[in-house]
């Protein structure tokens, strides 16, 4: 009875630590520029993107297309970056080399 107690514990334990991490880990909505864009190594698409915000999360750093929408995201940094436009991007972590999930031009 003692033993199922204590694993039952346990298993509660990592419960709790595993919902914390992926909290941590959750995405967020950012205004951005586009500084560069394009196809990179492998078949990914690469965009570089800088925060927009007053205390910016991230300057001039790589993030990687969602690649099943590869080639639309680019398409949209492209037209981003031609009428200098900024666009709202929803990314999995602000650390470089991190998804794209979304993108959107923004007036």
């Amino acid at each position: 009875m003692r033993v199922k107690k204590v694993f039952l514990a346990i298993v509660l334990v990592f419960s709790m630590v595993a919902v914390f991490v992926v909290s941590v880990h959750a995405g967020e909505w950012y205004t951005c520029t586009v500084n560069m864009a394009g196809a990179g190594w492998g078949k990914h698409c690469y965009i570089k993107l800088s925060d927009t915000a007053d205390s910016p999360a991230f300057k001039n750093k790589w993030f990687i297309a969602r690649d099943s929408q590869k080639k639309e995201m680019l398409a949209t940094a492209l037209t981003a970056m031609t009428n200098n436009m900024n666009v709202v991007v929803y990314i999995s972590s602000s650390t470089p080399y991190s998804i794209i999930h979304a993108m959107y031009v923004k007036r």
